[in-house]
């Protein structure tokens, strides 16, 4: 059964203050996983409380408005925003399906599930739990981080795993020591942040010389007409429903799933099996849903109209990234979106 990543002498070597990076102390370590204790830091003296067995180290106003004692304002609005929408999605998504474990495979290419062993490892937005779940059966000491509440999901989804720990914590003041980790990944996160560029590069300065990055990212499709007039009238469709109260959104993510399953999903079953069209079945949006079960593919219609944040990227766009911030072997390459990959550089080629 996985303890709490609060109060346990592990947790307190490896978690810092987000404000100054100070060491903390519990106020009392012999509490139960499900009793509430505070963090407190021996620097700053910031305090921070654990809450059902996750530690919440996140700042004020943030904290607050997170935890519904307050309100955030500016860029912080839009964060607590983004993270509701999607804690209200895990809490109505929290399903642990066995297709998740070739996706966990997919995502992580060309890394395979031998990498993972013995390695230290954070999961930049962790949403239900299910990629650091794979990544602790691997064998990694994982640290799943999300902002709000789908924290909670992924702590359940995860209690089996003393290897894995569930943080809530904000991807900009993260409560870790400076290159503490051998990989980090965040998949399917960054593109709903109000500065996806700025908690990419953010997430290098957790990473050991030497260590690894893998994040994935919306695409604009290059030579797709078909998917990208359908992108344009899912923009267009968006401007109305991230207005609409998460439950309207997910009443309307059913009828959105039917017609996707209607107009694309069925189409492509049929004209693959048909000799000569299997390359035109390939062509087909929404192909992917095909591998899942319905209400996957429900839970990504809610995703995808009730983010308020989402942006998309070009190929070149992604591999930008990894190259301008001194990264090494870097590579992109598509999996219903961009995949990129590379190394921070070892000490001896930093220029020390």
């Amino acid at each position: 059964m996985s303890t709490s990543a609060g109060c346990n002498s592990a947790a307190l070597r490896t978690l810092r203050c987000p404000q100054c990076l100070g060491q903390l102390n519990c106020s009392d370590p012999a509490l139960a996983i499900d009793a509430e204790a505070q963090l407190e830091c021996t620097g700053c003296e910031n305090k921070y409380p654990v809450i059902r067995g996750i530690p919440r180290l996140l700042l004020s106003p943030l904290r607050e408005a997170l935890l519904g004692n307050g309100v955030a304002t500016d860029t912080d609005a839009r964060q607590v925003q983004t993270a509701l929408s999607f804690g209200f999605e895990w809490h109505r998504f929290p399903e642990m399906y066995e297709e998740w474990k070739q996706q966990f495979v997919d995502y992580m290419k060309p890394h395979g599930a031998e990498f993972f062993r013995g390695k230290k490892v954070l999961n930049a937005g962790c949403g239900n739990g299910r990629f650091a779940y794979y990544a602790g059966k691997y064998g990694a000491e994982v640290w799943a981080v999300d902002l709000g509440p789908a924290v909670e999901v992924a702590h359940y989804n995860t209690r089996d795993l003393d290897n894995v720990k569930t943080i809530q914590a904000d991807l900009h003041r993260l409560p870790f020591s400076l290159e503490s980790f051998d990989f980090i990944y965040s998949i399917g996160v960054l593109h709903h942040l109000p500065d996806p560029r700025r908690a990419f590069t953010n997430l290098i300065r957790y990473l050991k010389p030497g260590g690894e990055i893998q994040i994935y990212l919306y695409w604009k499709p290059a030579g797709q007409p078909l998917k990208r007039a359908l992108l344009a009238v899912v923009t267009a469709v968006r401007r109305v429903t991230t207005r609409l109260p998460h439950r309207i959104v997910y009443a309307l993510a059913f009828p959105a799933a039917v017609a996707a399953f209607a107009f694309f999903v069925g189409p492509y079953k049929i004209l693959r099996r048909i000799p000569g069209l299997a390359g035109l079945a390939e062509k087909i949006p929404m192909k992917q849903y095909a591998q899942f079960p319905f209400r996957v593919c429900v839970n990504d219609q809610f995703d995808r109209f009730s983010a308020p944040i989402e942006n998309r990227y070009t190929e070149q766009e992604v591999a930008g990234w990894l190259m301008q911030d001194g990264l090494e072997e870097a590579r992109v390459s598509a999996c219903y979106g961009w995949i990129g990959t590379a190394r921070k550089p070892p000490l001896g080629n930093l220029g020390l």
